[in-house]
């Protein structure tokens, strides 16, 4: 069962920042948390990947980020969570 979709490329595997904060459940803002998130010592171009994507409304683009699946399962541990737990045992899993 895929709880987070789950890509790999280049021999990686990835999972979109977005969908993982969705599942989560988490409250506050997207850019928020994620910023607060990459406090914990990730960095970009080797944990995760930043990148553009435009809105479904025709609004102002957006910044997203794409995980490796080591830095997803970390922070799905961070959250300390029910939904945290099931999704770094789903990683895990992958």
């Amino acid at each position: 069962m895929e709880l987070i979709k789950v890509t790999e490329k280049e021999g990686q595997q990835l999972v979109s920042a977005r969908e993982l904060h969705k599942f989560l459940e988490i409250s506050e803002r997207y850019n928020d948390w994620f910023n607060r998130m990459k406090d914990y010592g990730f960095e970009e171009n080797i944990d995760f990947t930043s990148f553009t994507e435009n809105t479904v409304n025709g609004g102002r683009p957006r910044i997203s980020h794409i995980l490796k699946l080591d830095m997803a399962k970390e922070l799905s541990m961070i959250q300390r969570t029910e939904k945290g737990k099931q999704a770094r045992q789903y990683f895990i899993a992958c």
